[in-house]
């Protein structure tokens, strides 16, 4: 009588578990690498291990019911107990467990082999792989007048792929720059630090388009992806949300097809809502460089208008206009409203457009933006920090909500947070940086000035400095008392800007920090501001603040201290030589919130009297 284990052997049944386990594994990792060529969902490889698991106790079941003898397969019961064994069973087995073995072996050696040597390939650890720079559409069309199409495609592009939290997308800044050029791949991408380039063209005939678009991989200047699309005006949306889909599929993202659809998508299915939106977000990124007062606000209202004749639902033309009212109204802004709007109309239409976005917002995120603007508005400003800190959490790749979040800690005098997010941002690895670089330093010089003037040193060394960069990289070395190298950076933006009035600024502050008096006074008496109203006379305040007369600068908001226009007021909060105190309705509203604002600063280049 033998025991358990010896029929076990007898049988056969350790030998088969043995194949079976080796042979499984094998097959294992050959689905896997099939699956893994041809795209074949994850399920597959779950289901295929959830047979094989099935499969093992059958395979030892079978072993133990069923004999090989020399007259073929038999009930193992039905074998008499002195019958001899078919030793062919018992090698074949051995010869297939030994064949497995020894091609799981070579398996495993080769695997091995094959992940040391990607670890040991050189990387440049400044370039991930998931990375792309998307370069400006050129316009091909025969009248050349379709360039804000090819920008607005861009733009749109861009923003889809720069949402996809594991890829790295250069700024819009960064790439535009090279518009118009005859580009040389690798240095341009290593220029930007990315991986891959996105360019391509659009040409349009009567209501027909065409765009090209190729995938560059910058390391062997090789063509990974080219598409041409065919396609009336209508199809633009798809033709947006096909390339991100694609570009962003190939460089094997985290997002699955279906929410890179949702994120990608346009938000509206009117084209000619669509159609303005484009025109809308170009003239914005525009005017942040122009750094030109009045340039465009009368255009864009009036396509915000045409967006929501066609669209009344479309939230993310709702926020973007928000943003540009809400600078309307703000004196710490450069933009101002179109003529026609009074500043009573200017508010309600801030009021309905805020409204709208929050009201239509797709995500949480573009709520949260919208009521971010809205507490800025009505002077919420505890609200606003809960908000901004809020939005920061969902999107920490955005470096236009870490800049909102510094502003709201600097307006409510919570300068130690201020100061460590301000050092944070420097130095946080965004994988697309949209907003300039001349708000961010501007903040943070006023908490931080060693890191502001790395800062600015950092943005002049870009290429083509935009005018606002000049205008608060100076001011910056003005703060440091670098009055010479100021005046060097003054001369530059004085030779690209546009707008007289904050020239003069440029060259009233020049002279008092050199100690001229007299040239400042003058500059200010020969000056426009005494037209400015008082909605928009934050310049004149800055004029005044910088020449040392404080009690005609104070003199000048106090018309401001009224429950209508506190938020224009709270404007200079972010100034930390503004001081709240003398306007009892703004100071009233920081006490009631808990604010407790700081002693404020001196103006260090401020003429001496």
């Amino acid at each position: 009588m033998r025991s358990f284990f010896e029929e076990l052997k007898h049988r056969n049944v350790i030998r088969v578990g043995i194949a079976y386990i080796i042979a499984g594994w094998l097959l294992a990792q050959v689905v896997d690498l099939a699956a893994d060529a041809f795209h074949a969902p994850d399920w597959l490889m779950q289901m295929l291990i959830v047979v094989l698991l099935v499969g093992l106790p059958v395979a030892l079941f079978l072993a133990w019911a069923y004999e090989l003898t020399p007259e073929g397969v038999k009930k193992a019961a039905d074998v008499p107990s002195g019958t001899v064994k078919d030793p062919r069973s018992g090698q074949t087995l051995n010869r297939v467990t030994l064949i497995a073995l020894v091609v799981a072996l070579g398996w495993i050696a080769w695997n091995e082999t094959h992940d040391e040597a990607i670890v040991a390939k050189p990387t440049n650890s400044a370039v991930t792989d998931k990375s792309i720079a998307v370069l400006p559409f050129a316009d091909f069309s025969s009248g050349g007048d379709y360039a804000w199409f090819a920008d607005g495609l861009t733009d749109e592009i861009l923003n889809a792929l720069a949402r996809t939290r594991d890829l790295r997308v250069a700024s819009r800044t960064s790439s535009f720059q090279y518009r118009g050029e005859a580009q040389n791949i690798p240095e341009v991408a290593a220029a930007l630090g990315v991986a891959h380039i996105l360019e391509g063209s659009v040409r349009r005939a009567g209501d027909r388009i065409r765009v090209t678009a190729q995938l560059i991989r910058a390391s062997d200047d090789a063509h990974l992806w080219s598409e041409t699309f065919d396609a009336s005006s209508d199809d633009s949306i798809d033709i947006q949300e096909t390339i991100a889909f694609e570009i962003a599929s190939l460089l094997d993202t985290a997002m699955n097809p279906d929410e890179l659809r949702k994120m990608v998508a346009a938000g509206t299915e009117s084209i000619a809502a669509w159609e303005s939106y484009v025109q809308l977000r170009e003239m914005v990124a525009t005017s942040l460089i122009e750094f030109d007062p009045s340039f465009g606000n009368t255009e864009m209202f009036a396509l915000y208008r045409k967006i929501i004749a066609a669209d009344p639902a479309f939230a993310e033309a709702h926020l973007t206009f928000a943003r540009v009212v809400s600078g309307w109204l703000s004196l710490s802004s450069v933009a101002v409203a179109p003529a026609e709007l009074s500043i009573d109309e200017t508010r309600q239409l801030f009021t309905n457009v805020s409204a709208a976005a929050s009201r239509y917002a797709r995500t949480e995120e573009a709520r949260l933006s919208a009521e971010i603007l809205r507490a800025q508005v009505q002077l919420r400003l505890t609200d606003k920090v809960r908000l901004t800190r809020d939005l920061l959490a969902l999107q920490p790749n955005n470096l236009q909500v870490w800049s909102d979040h510094l502003e709201t800690l600097l307006e409510t005098s919570q300068f130690d947070e201020a100061r460590v997010v301000a050092q944070r941002a420097t130095i946080y690895d965004f994988p697309s940086a949209e907003m300039r670089d001349d708000l961010l330093l501007a903040w943070t010089a006023r908490l931080d000035l060693p890191l502001g003037i790395a800062m600015a040193e950092r943005a002049l060394s870009q290429p083509s400095p935009t005018e606002a960069v000049y205008y608060q990289a100076r001011r910056v070395f003005l703060y440091a008392d670098r009055v010479a190298e100021a005046a060097e950076i003054g001369r530059r933006y004085m030779s690209a800007a546009t707008d007289p009035t904050w020239t003069l600024m440029v060259k009233i502050r020049q002279a008092c920090a050199e100690g001229r008096l007299e040239d400042a006074e003058a500059l200010y008496a020969g000056s426009e501001f005494k037209d400015l109203t008082v909605s928009r006379s934050n310049i004149q305040w800055l004029a005044l603040k910088t020449l040392g007369r404080d009690a005609e600068a104070e003199a000048l908001l106090r018309p401001l201290d009224e429950p209508d226009t506190l938020f224009t007021l709270a404007g200079f909060l972010t100034y930390t030589y503004f001081d709240p105190r003398p306007f009892p309705q703004l100071s009233a509203a920081l006490e009631a919130q808990g604010v407790q604002r700081h002693n404020p600063t001196q103006l260090n280049f401020a003429c001496k009297r």
